[in-house]
């Protein structure tokens, strides 16, 4: 793949999704820019020839404006956005941030197969250790690049999905996951893999399915509304009903792609935090801490205030009485033990205190903080929330505030959607 880079469209419109997989000489995004703009009619769509698109620096060491149009145009044809200069240049900060082994041996298609697909989907920001919920800081961006760089054997990526936090305001989750946006993500992701110098890649997509913890990824009011209707299998099945789309759709992915990207039920994972707390905190999580790394002043102890803070904001206690839900469940048309499960479940996590709450937030953050380190792997951020805990809980596993990550969020935005600038480009909060 020398010469060659994937082609990935992780665009709104999915106008050139039947190109998915395919390896293409860079010369051919001039064509594939022309394909978007007749398909979608935007009228402002970079247009550049072949020879523009090749003939260029990796570094932009020599013409830089060729260099920032074939930029432009890699964006356009691979995200369907007609990106401003201001967001086009953030790609020339990322390679200067990049270490020079990196830099020295980076060719043009690997350049244009990798930086703008992470200008597209991922926004930076200058501020050096402070944590900013609106973007990624370069100094993390030029370490997830490098290890997408690295020759190496093998890169594992972490991606959690939260899909069932529903509004209150509309409390249903919805009957199935979006194709089109759920699909985006995954192409997103595997334009970054599929372009990357390791040999063998795996994404492992981990979500909460169908069992009793699936009372804790749902907002809590949410939760009741179902439980006090009698709907609580429903809810259950709706999950159950995710977790399939999901799966399916990775599965075709993968008839595509060379990276491999594999559905995790995200209870064996919380069972592991589970086991975390007990050893930090004691059996109810609620005692003193065991451990070095959770004492006061710590980088875990500020991410558990921070989150306290996060979770106070965002709490909604309703009254309930838990004999009274069971008894629905048990009239309901769909009685259950796994819905009597996630009932107990549900109400053994309302009783515990707002310490424990953001200890156990704090813990799972860092444990997929320290389990992408043991594999000298990425994460890939796609859930709704990115809080200052979860940056905190990453940093302790890290190092400190000051050490590069490699871990990036994807774009969040709530602005109408527009093909010009990057702005109201989304890749996040997609079902």
């Amino acid at each position: 793949m020398a010469e060659e880079m994937v082609f990935w469209d992780y665009s709104r419109s999915q106008a050139l999704s039947r190109y998915n997989g395919a390896k293409i000489p860079v010369r051919e995004l001039a064509e594939l820019c022309a394909l978007r703009k007749d398909a979608e009619s935007v009228d402002d769509a970079p247009l550049p020839s072949p020879d523009a698109m090749a003939d260029i620096h990796p570094l932009a060491l020599k013409r830089p404006g060729r260099w920032e149009a074939a930029i432009a145009a890699t964006i356009y044809a691979c995200s369907g956005q007609v990106a401003v200069r201001q967001e086009i240049i953030k790609a020339r900060e990322l390679l200067d941030r990049l270490p020079r082994v990196d830099r020295t041996a980076l060719t043009v298609p690997r350049m244009l197969a990798l930086v703008p697909t992470m200008v597209a989907g991922f926004r930076f920001s200058r501020q050096g250790e402070t944590f900013n919920p609106e973007a990624n800081r370069y100094l993390d961006g030029a370490c997830f690049l490098s290890a997408l760089l690295r020759d190496r054997p093998a890169l594992a990526v972490e991606i959690g999905l939260c899909a069932h936090r529903a509004g209150v305001g509309d409390p249903r989750l919805p009957e199935h996951v979006d194709p089109a946006g759920s699909s985006r993500m995954v192409a997103f992701v595997a334009s970054l893999l599929d372009n990357s110098h390791a040999k063998a890649r795996t994404v492992n997509v981990s979500q909460q399915t169908a069992t009793g913890r699936a009372a804790g990824t749902v907002h809590s009011l949410v939760f009741l509304r179902y439980a006090r209707d009698g709907r609580t299998e429903h809810l259950l099945r709706t999950l159950d009903q995710h977790a399939d789309d999901v799966s399916a759709l990775l599965a075709r992915h993968n008839v595509l792609s060379d990276t491999e990207f594999r559905f995790t039920p995200l209870d064996p994972f919380s069972e592991t935090v589970e086991r975390d707390m007990t050893q930090a905190f004691g059996p109810d999580w609620s005692g003193a801490p065991a451990e070095p790394r959770w004492f006061k002043g710590g980088t875990l102890d500020a991410a558990v205030e921070a989150a306290k803070g996060t979770m106070l904001r965002f709490m909604r206690n309703e009254p309930y009485d838990l004999d009274e839900l069971l008894a629905v469940h048990a009239d309901s048309e769909d009685p259950s033990e796994r819905g009597a499960s996630a009932l107990r479940w549900f109400d053994r996590h309302q009783r515990r205190p707002l310490e424990v709450k953001a200890r156990y937030d704090v813990a799972f953050h860092h444990r997929l903080a320290t389990t992408t380190l043991s594999r000298d792997g990425v994460g890939i951020g796609m859930e709704r929330g990115w809080d200052a805990y979860q940056w905190l809980a990453w940093n302790a596993a890290y190092g400190s505030a000051r050490t590069a990550m490699p871990l990036l969020y994807a774009r969040s935005t709530t602005e109408p959607a527009s093909h010009v600038s990057l702005r109201s480009f989304n890749l996040r909060q997609f079902w």
